[in-house]
């Protein structure tokens, strides 16, 4: 009996040594181990379950989510990239980080273009590269209509090979166009198509010393490209003399030529040795939108389009002719609505012939320079008045008061107010302090206020309304007033008066500033083309890549554990 109890306890203890065995094997099943199915187990023996299963089912679910967020979060990058390429291809995004704001353009100018409602060409006759490679203001330029296109989509550009496309350029006629030119064009296929070009020099200012050169020799910067055969060779010669970029006013200036749904012509009449040819004047207006012509007055006739005519002081008088094309000019066949900017100048000689045309229609410019005594209206010379007695009439385009300078200016009388449809207003007058010299002796021609800058109106009434239309003559005591370097002074409001005063007499819509020009120059980071495409490769593939790598990484050794 003992014997039998010997080998039954020995048979039960191989059979728990086997158990343990085959558990730590991992071979055992949960019937196996469960102490309610174990025939031999003990009831009163506690029995705890192994927690080898819980552990591993819980490192599976870790590692399964590690997983699924990994290959979530490439996914996104990827699609991230993939959504920005195709947007920032059609929206270019760009951060102006240089320190002139090269690569931007100024408030106004967004204004305007955001403001088009008419589809817009514009081509530049190059090569892309060719045009890119060219300076880095031809680089700025292209930036410039990146961003227009930007705000409004209905701008668009392209670059045209003009060797590979002789049809293209022959669309253009009469505009000649050249390699690196730009032409704003309105779409090809509306009722009106108006184009405005932009060289190459047009985009450029350039410095006083060779603006100075060029006026002492009778000469400007575009005939002197027109003598050179063109911008290209001009720039090789003067480029030194470039200081600053014009890219934003001169594209902005030719998209209001183009899209202005009423254009105005004005014109600046030569030919009689005029004291200035207001080349300011000239860029000033067409920065803001209009068709700048000029004509030889004593060979052409007035355009019949001419919505204002500018004859500046000339110095030799007209012939009765020459007299006749302004009159007829402002009468338009008994219709009027033309206008008529006159400015007279110290430095004139006697001309009866234009004096009389002028006394017709109500005012005279007299002889002598208006004076200032109080030092407090006048700038370095007495001759050089500081005046704020401005007209409100016309003042439509001012942000505040206009205080303006008036240089040498001639006196100007009103020789009578009102005579049948004729009219006489002064629009910029003197304190009650000045006083008018005369340049040769220096005795006073007479004291108290004067009057710089007058306009007479002649007037036509419709039988049916009575509504009158208007031509008008804006006289300018003096030229000097409107000289290039006289509108540009900031601390005076002389460019911005006197484009207000032509808008207003226009009826042109304010569409445009003055936008100052940007130097550009100094040390500046621009990416080359290998920069780019590896800024590209880096966003769109090697990031996602490298993401891939890890979270691969991450979710092996999370499995192993």
């Amino acid at each position: 009996m003992e014997k039998e109890k010997n080998e039954a306890s020995k048979e039960q203890s191989s059979a728990l040594e086997e158990i343990v065995k085959k558990q730590r094997e991992g071979k055992l099943g949960s019937e196996d181990t469960d102490p309610e199915t174990r025939e031999d187990a003990d009831e009163e023996e506690p029995w705890e379950k192994p927690a080898k299963k819980k552990t591993n089912v819980k490192q599976l679910k870790h590692g399964m989510m590690a997983t699924v967020l990994t290959l979530v979060f490439v996914a996104a990058v990827v699609l991230v990239n993939v959504i920005a390429t195709v947007i920032f291809e059609r929206y270019p995004l760009t951060l102006d980080l240089t320190k002139e704001k090269k690569y931007s353009i100024s408030e106004q100018s967004e204004e305007y273009v955001k403001s088009i409602d008419t589809d817009v060409t514009v081509t530049i006759f190059s090569p892309e590269d060719n045009f890119l490679a060219l300076s880095d203001y031809t680089r700025q330029a292209v930036e410039v209509l990146k961003k227009f296109k930007q705000y409004n989509d209905r701008i668009s550009y392209r670059f045209v090979d003009i060797d590979a496309s002789p049809d293209i350029v022959k669309d253009y006629g009469s505009d000649n166009v050249t390699t690196y030119d730009i032409m704003f064009e309105t779409n090809p296929t509306a009722e009106v198509k108006r184009t405005r070009k932009v060289t190459l020099v047009d985009l450029l200012t350039f410095n006083d010393e060779l603006l100075t050169n060029l006026n002492n020799y009778g000469m400007s910067i575009e005939t002197l490209v027109a003598q050179m055969g063109g911008s290209v060779r001009f720039l090789q010669y003067y480029g030194a003399y470039v200081e600053a970029s014009r890219a934003d006013e001169a594209f902005t200036s030719a998209l209001m030529a183009v899209t202005d749904p009423n254009p105005v012509t004005a014109v600046f009449v030569t030919g009689r040795k005029e004291a200035d040819k207001l080349s300011y004047l000239q860029s000033l207006l067409t920065a803001n939108g209009y068709q700048v012509k000029t004509v030889d007055i004593t060979k052409e006739e007035i355009p019949a389009e001419t919505n204002l005519v500018v004859v500046p002081a000339p110095t030799v008088d007209y012939l009765p002719e020459e007299v006749k094309k302004l009159s007829d000019y402002l009468d338009n066949d008994g219709k009027m609505g033309k206008q008529m900017l006159y400015a007279g100048s110290v430095r004139q000689g006697d001309t009866p012939n234009l004096d009389e045309f002028l006394e017709e229609w109500g005012i005279k410019i007299g002889t002598g320079l208006v004076c200032e005594q109080s030092g407090d209206n006048y700038y370095q010379f007495p001759y050089y008045t500081i005046t704020t007695d401005i007209s409100k009439n016309f003042t439509q385009d001012l942000n505040a008061d206009p205080v303006l300078l008036n240089c040498m200016s001639r006196p100007v009388t009103l020789l009578f107010d009102e005579r049948n449809n004729n009219g006489t207003e002064a629009y910029v007058k003197s304190t009650t302090n000045a006083y008018v010299v005369d340049v040769k002796t220096g005795e006073q021609l007479g004291k108290g206020q004067q009057i710089y800058t007058a306009v007479a109106s002649k007037a036509v009434f419709s039988s049916e309304t009575g509504d009158g239309t208007y031509s008008n003559i804006i006289v300018y005591g003096a030229v000097e007033t409107l000289a290039d370097s006289y509108l540009s002074f900031s601390q005076f409001s002389n460019r911005e008066y006197v484009l207000s005063l032509i808008n207003g007499v226009t009826h042109k819509t304010s569409t445009g500033v003055t936008i100052e020009p940007k130097v550009i120059t100094g040390n500046v980071y621009d990416l080359t083309d290998s920069q780019k495409s590896g800024l590209q490769w880096t966003f769109t593939l090697i990031i996602p890549v490298v993401v891939l790598v890890i979270g691969g990484v991450i979710w092996l050794r999370r499995k192993n554990r």
